[in-house]
């Protein structure tokens, strides 16, 4: 008897009712919800933190690296005076922007407002972003280069401290006969000279990709050298001591007279950054004013934001006129 009635209980306890059922699957399906919706939010959360992240690392690295070469703009060795620094031959390299623009030494800084008509020769219309600013930065390296690491074919700058020479090495660890200076100390420097631009594509013409890039010297030729993607716009805007008080006088972001070059006395520079990838439930409705420029609102879904730097000329000319 008491066998039969465990057999009993034992059928009766062996499955779960429908009701049973339904009531798990719900259970399940709720907390399913909410897992699917905690992990979609934080995926998206970490989207728009990516996105932030690389447009300030973008923005900074920009402006750092523009402003260590901008702050080198005209210094010219042991010499300080570019009228003292002669050329030794006639330097034109291939593909420059005009004949003697690497070596135009009496504009440390040149800025193209807006346009790159006078940059033609070596920065296409496919390749310029239209309403841009060109920004073109001479100096002499900061380290000086001992005889024996010369290269050929490179341009260097020899100088003492009362006179400079331009020169392309004829051969390794030389230095042309003629050029060497009479009198000590001296020193050697390669010739730098960068042309600032954006880029609308980055790796293939037509992908879309602004990019920050620059011409520099490489040997005897003048080459392209990108330096950092989603970088929409570039605007220069020079600050000038007209009177040599040490106080920025004007303010002029359309382009000085070469008779104004010395009177450049600070360099602001903006650049505006894009995020790498947009973002479905954002719209960008804010409006960007870089420069002289208009400003406007890209009415899309990608994070954007400004970074500006007032840079000081460290070698400016005005320093022995104050």
């Amino acid at each position: 008897m008491v066998a039969n009635t465990f057999r009993r209980y034992s059928c009766l306890q062996s499955g779960i009712t429908l009701v049973e059922l339904m009531v798990a699957l719900v259970i399940g399906l709720v907390l399913s919800s909410a897992a699917i919706m905690i992990y979609s939010n934080s995926k998206h959360a970490f989207g728009v933190q990516v996105n932030i992240a690389n447009v300030q690392e973008t923005g900074r690295y920009v402006l750092q690296l523009m402003q260590e070469d901008v702050r080198m703009a005209g210094y010219w060795g042991l010499n300080y005076q570019p009228k003292r620094i002669r050329a030794a031959e006639s330097i034109i390299l291939n593909n420059e922007c005009t004949n003697g623009w690497s070596t135009d030494i009496t504009k440390p800084i040149h800025v193209s407002n807006n346009d790159n008509s006078s940059y033609a020769e070596c920065i296409s219309n496919v390749d310029y972003k239209a309403g841009t600013d060109i920004l073109t930065v001479r100096h002499a390296s900061s380290t000086p280069v001992a005889e024996d690491d010369i290269v050929a074919g490179d341009v260097y700058l020899h100088t003492s401290l009362t006179s400079g020479t331009l020169f392309v090495a004829d051969a390794d660890g030389t230095i042309d006969t003629g050029i060497e200076a009479q009198e000590s100390p001296v020193s050697n420097h390669r010739l730098l000279a960068h042309a600032y631009y954006i880029r609308p594509w980055s790796r293939t013409v037509g992908d879309g990709i602004p990019t920050l890039a620059r011409k520099v010297i490489s040997g005897t030729s003048v080459v392209d050298e990108p330096l950092a993607e989603y970088v929409e716009d570039l605007q220069v805007t020079l600050g000038l001591d007209m009177d040599w008080d040490g106080n920025v006088d004007r303010y002029d972001n359309d382009g000085i007279a070469a008779a104004e070059t010395d009177h450049v006395m600070t360099i602001i520079i903006e650049v505006l950054i894009r995020a790498p990838t947009g973002e479905a439930d954002y719209t960008n409705d804010k409006i960007y004013q870089l420069g002289d420029q208009a400003g406007s609102t890209p009415a899309d879904n990608f994070r954007r934001q400004v970074f500006r730097e007032t840079i000081f000329m460290r070698n400016w000319t005005g320093l022995g006129s104050v």
